[in-house]
């Protein structure tokens, strides 16, 4: 009974590591009310930190029922059957192989030749691929800046809504412009225009980026909406990051290596921990 639930234990375990993964992917759940709080207090939110509210709640479950059936001693020790290192080997085998593919497939992805299309928003073009360069008109009333603090690095990020000349408040907003920047140059020179909500809107020309689908972080969408601003659905953003199409790939690379490196070692001591017992 007691090999079941701390098997069943272990199982919960990884099922919240994978769940606190998809609520930073998605800004959902704990991982969202963790972050708008830090947003409220000081303006920006760590994501480690973040990450870690979510974890410590979830987790709590799996430590009172392992304290009240005395399974905490078994989970410490990683097992005490050949039956663990052997399934703790398989799982490791299955997330580097996920982590192999992944990073293979955003290689392959980041390697691509592609062609930049050229999408004018005041002629009604939509894009027809990710990788392209819009023309239109910069909404700077509605530009919003988003702050993360990822391992002591702060990075702060201004989102531009991008529109068609015929755009009029109240319609909801489509593209939005991804950048670090604080003011735009036009590709030929000429007046420099400053990326600031007291700049009048103005036409511009981006330079060749990706088109993300619903890549608005929640904070960012939160804030049009609690100001009363429509937005497409969903909103897409034109990262000018060069490989923002391929980022979820290799996350999801580093964060299956690091796993399956992690079972790998466990798997190690728990065979080495028994082959010492067998030899008393």
């Amino acid at each position: 009974m007691k090999s079941v639930l701390k098997w069943s234990i272990w199982l919960y375990i990884a099922a919240v590591c994978a769940y606190v993964f998809y609520e930073w992917q998605t800004y959902t759940g704990l991982y969202r009310l963790a972050a708008e709080w830090q947003l409220a207090q000081f303006g920006s939110y760590r994501v480690k930190l973040t990450l870690i509210v979510p974890l410590l709640i979830l987790l709590i479950p799996s430590a009172v029922l392992a304290k009240l059936f005395g399974v905490q001693d078994q989970m410490v020790s990683t097992g005490s059957g050949a039956g663990s290192s052997g399934i703790f080997a398989l799982l490791a085998v299955v997330a580097l192989a996920v982590a192999a593919g992944a990073g293979w497939y955003g290689y392959w992805k980041l390697t691509e030749k592609v062609e930049i299309e050229s999408v004018d928003l005041s002629k009604g073009e939509a894009p027809r691929s990710a990788h392209v360069a819009i023309t239109g008109v910069a909404q700077t009333e509605y530009i919003v800046e988003f702050e993360t603090k990822t391992a002591g690095t702060t990075r702060l990020d201004r989102y531009v809504p991008l529109t068609a000349a015929t755009w009029r408040q109240g319609q909801p907003l489509v593209y939005f412009m991804k950048t670090n920047t604080t003011a735009y140059m036009p590709p030929g020179g000429g007046k420099v225009f400053m990326l600031s909500q007291r700049t009048p809107p103005f036409q511009m020309t981006t330079e060749p980026g990706i088109l993300v689908p619903d890549g608005l972080p929640g904070p960012v969408g939160e804030r049009y909406r609690k100001n009363n601003i429509a937005l497409a659905a969903p909103p897409t953003v034109l990262n000018l990051s060069p490989g923002a199409d391929v980022q979820p790939f290799f996350v999801t690379a580093g964060v299956s290596g690091m796993l399956g490196f992690f079972m790998l070692v466990a798997a190690g001591a728990m065979a080495l921990r028994q082959r010492r017992l067998s030899r008393i």
